[in-house]
């Protein structure tokens, strides 16, 4: 089987001056993707992936990635790079390790794993599920867009005691364009197991995009919007994702501001990477940075633009891992805070963070899922691909994650259907 032509990309240089790219596990050996969707009816019913050989392209094409309004550390181009493909299987000595935190179980009820959506939804779920003139009130301040379900690739035959979200999170200076999805995030809320489960896709992970080819999949969202972002998470995971939440990282400051501040603690290199964002951020809104500058590492009641800052920091430590790790704590804070808080103050504060939000999810949706909230439903978390099921792919000068597709599949349908968390 062939794989679909690659091109270069201004976007995603590999970073060297940190030394390191976060890889880890015991990168046993991929199976081979899918064949790319033809663009026609393209609901289908669950099927293992297949196995079969492949090999490299021959060929390269160029395209650009729309949103491309980016950071510095992300803006440059590589050079002498024509193409990019997925790699023949290579024997381990051959991939690139580096150090990455391993894979940790699914955490219950607090893990720290709550990113960007998460506190929102859950949030319009506990209020949903104490009135439903309320909520209705309240779901007129979304951002609603409606979706071409039969544009999803959704499969077909899963158990529909599940219902999955998908939850995106973007850094886009420019509301006017699509931008790549930083933070990419599966809700399931599970009626069968009185569960709600998240699962973090990691946002280098080499997957087919339909009509685009292979590439990391945070750039479905740039380049289609939540529609391609979800039928690109359904076709390569085999998932039946029919509804999605948005929040933009730049509105991360007002949700921070709108709890009162979150309690986190900062390192001094961090609080110097931070301070560089924070200039950025108040140029861009007109504001004195001095007032916000951490002034070492320390622990602080930070407000949105130092949190904003903290939660961008990425060439600090263990590169994307980290990073995440930071938006993560950033989320669970906010989410923390929110619990808290009295529920006479719901209302009021749900209804100004959901104007930040963009969804398809209606007020049908809410009902159904929202009384589940108050029977104090388990929390659970975990990452994929997991640690040993991925490589890294460096040999472009960009970094790829490649990664076992059979076998992400099957772990991440029994933690999401079959209430088996990863090992």
């Amino acid at each position: 089987m062939s794989r679909p032509d690659r091109g270069s990309d201004p976007f995603d240089i590999l970073d060297t001056g940190s030394g390191d790219t976060g890889l880890t596990g015991d990168f046993t050996s991929g199976a081979p993707r899918r064949t790319p969707a033809d663009g026609t009816d393209n609901t289908r019913t669950y099927q293992p992936a297949p196995s079969a050989p492949y090999t490299q392209p021959t060929e390269a094409r160029t395209r650009e990635i729309p949103g491309g309004e980016e950071s510095g550390e992300d803006a440059q181009e590589a050079d002498g790079q024509s193409g990019r493909s997925r790699k023949k299987r290579q024997k381990k000595g051959d991939r690139v390790k580096h150090g990455e935190p391993k894979q940790k179980k699914a955490k219950k009820k607090h893990g720290i794993l709550f990113k960007i959506g998460i506190t929102l939804l859950v949030l319009v779920l506990l209020v949903g599920a104490a009135g439903g003139y309320l909520i209705w009130d309240m779901t007129k301040g979304l951002d609603s867009q409606k979706l071409d379900k039969g544009k999803l690739g959704i499969t077909t035959g899963l158990d529909s005691k599940v219902k999955n979200i998908a939850l995106f999170g973007v850094d886009s200076r420019d509301s006017s364009t699509n931008s790549r999805s930083d933070s990419i995030m599966i809700l399931s809320v599970d009626k069968a197991h009185n569960k709600v489960k998240v699962s973090s896709i990691m946002r280098d992970a080499y997957v087919n995009i339909p009509d685009r080819g292979y590439d990391k999949i945070t750039h479905a969202y740039a380049f289609g919007g939540p529609e391609l972002a979800i039928r690109t998470l359904n076709e390569n995971f085999q998932l039946d994702i029919a509804d999605y939440a948005t929040v933009n990282f730049n509105d991360m400051a007002e949700i921070v501001d709108a709890v009162g501040g979150v309690t986190l603690e900062i390192s001094d290199e961090e609080a110097e990477n931070a301070n560089n964002s924070i200039a950025e951020q108040c140029q861009i809104a007109g504001k004195d940075p001095s007032a916000y500058y951490f002034s070492g590492g320390g622990t602080y009641q930070m407000n949105g633009i130092q949190a904003v800052a903290y939660s961008r920091i990425r060439y600090v430590g263990n590169g994307d891992f980290g990073r995440t790790e930071r938006q993560r704590e950033v989320l669970s804070a906010i989410f923390s805070k929110a619990l808290n808080m009295s529920p006479l103050e719901y209302p009021g504060m749900v209804k100004q963070l959901l104007s930040l939000t963009t969804t398809s999810i209606g007020f049908d949706t809410v009902m159904a899922y929202g009384p589940m909230m108050l029977g104090k439903p388990t929390f659970e978390t975990s990452r994929f691909p997991c640690d040993g099921d991925y490589w890294g792919d460096t040999s472009t000068g960009t970094y790829y994650m490649m990664f076992d597709e059979e076998t992400t599949v099957q772990k991440l349908h029994d933690f999401i259907y079959n209430d088996v968390a990863p090992a």
